[in-house]
């Protein structure tokens, strides 16, 4: 089974909680409130999804996060790139490649296609459709 972590899921909640409230600015212990999720993990969450600029942070007394500007540029390959979950299907298609069959393999080009069809289809999905 193709899954994505925790951390992915509660970041696709917290985009569409601020898109649903548009240029409000949205606290951790707000979101773990509203959204009824952990909220020592909405940190990670937080930090991911600003690290990939899909969010970002306010500091002062009505601090907190808002949407970046080009937000909605973004697509859900964008975001599982932020969260570093876009390293191969398969351990022979991953950042190192490691695979003691890669020489003689027939299969490495059929997982290829597997995984470029799976990307291609999340980059067709804005996060504005969320």
């Amino acid at each position: 089974m193709i899954s994505v972590s925790k951390k992915v899921e509660y970041g696709v909640e917290i985009i569409a909680y601020l898109a649903k409230n548009t240029g409000k600015t949205m606290s951790l212990s707000e979101a773990a409130r509203d959204l009824q999720l952990p909220y020592r993990f909405l940190g990670q969450v937080a930090a991911k999804l600003g690290k990939g600029k899909i969010i970002k942070g306010r500091e002062g007394k009505n601090g907190g996060y808002v949407l970046t500007g080009n937000w909605k540029k973004k697509n859900m390959y964008d975001l599982l790139e932020a969260f570093g979950e876009n390293k191969g299907l398969v351990g022979c298609l991953g950042e190192s490649g490691d695979c003691i069959r890669a020489g003689g393999c027939h299969l490495r080009g059929v997982w290829q296609r597997v995984e470029t069809g799976i990307y291609n289809e999340l980059k067709k999905i804005k996060l504005d459709e969320i």
